[in-house]
């Protein structure tokens, strides 16, 4: 299990209760479940998959998960209740277990809070409060950048983009928690076209009276991947209309006779 010193100090009760589970079950796996189980937690109707395949894997050590998603809140309600403005406790979690081989495969490592805040004061000469400016990450990781732009900046929209499903979650989850509202969706920002899945974050929040919740989407509702539907057709055409225009530039140089070495008529 990760080191007690390697686990931020508010999450170590969290850690106390993922260690119940994870030494039977391995690390990257409780993590990633717990991850599935959260979100399952804010779709307005659940996830009965989810919660079948959890409770068939885990057995009597299921319950455990409802603990970790308490400790999860009270990590989260206390550093914001002592004056952050933002805080990633997945984020945070995830990189200490990330850091030990037996999760090798959660391999990322996120951009530190101080550095984020301060990309997000670089970007305040364009940014204004309740805007509703379009704010896009296309490499989101957990979510960082988007919430700390909410932080300093709120009632704008935030738009997510992740290649990594966790990440996805993840960003959606800490996206939803803070406050925002936008979408957080898994796809390769390089090509849209790869597109996997998708949530909305927070769409009706006023109606819910602040209440946080996610909605799974489609690609077609997706910002992002519509704008590159756009994009594309209008490239196909400005390529059609310059072939065209091509074609009949070449049509409208007629050749000149000339008379050959011998006498018969050539085309130059």
């Amino acid at each position: 299990m990760p080191k007690t010193t390697d686990v931020p100090h508010e999450l170590r009760e969290f850690n106390k209760v993922f260690e119940n589970i994870s030494y039977r079950h391995g690390w990257g796996d409780v993590f990633v479940d717990f991850i599935d189980y959260s979100v399952a937690c804010f779709l307005p109707a659940g996830d009965l998959k989810v919660a079948d395949y959890l409770k068939k894997k885990y057995g009597k050590d299921y319950g455990f998960f409802k603990e970790l998603f308490n400790e999860w809140l009270r990590a989260q309600h206390k550093q914001l209740n002592r004056g952050k403005m933002w805080y990633d406790a997945l984020g945070a979690f995830y990189e200490v277990i990330a850091s030990s081989s037996k999760a090798s495969h959660l391999g990322q490592f996120f951009t530190p809070p101080d550095v984020v805040d301060m990309l997000t004061m670089i970007t305040a000469d364009k940014a204004r409060e309740g805007a509703r400016q379009r704010i896009a990450d296309p490499c989101s990781g957990s979510g960082r950048m988007l919430v700390s732009f909410h932080a300093h900046f709120p009632g704008n929209y935030c738009f997510a983009a992740d290649v990594d499903a966790i990440c996805t979650k993840m960003t959606a989850l800490n996206m939803m928690l803070h406050g925002c509202e936008g979408q957080a969706v898994c796809m390769n920002s390089l090509d849209p076209d790869d597109w996997r899945f998708g949530y909305a974050v927070n769409p009706w929040i006023r109606e819910f009276g602040g209440l946080p919740h996610l909605a799974r989407i489609e690609k077609e509702q997706c910002f992002q991947w519509r704008g590159f539907q756009q994009d594309k057709e209008k490239y196909a055409q400005r390529k059609a209309e310059e072939a065209a225009a091509q074609k009949e530039a070449l049509t409208a140089v007629k050749p000149e006779p000339v008379m050959g070495k011998f006498g018969q008529l050539s085309f130059l």
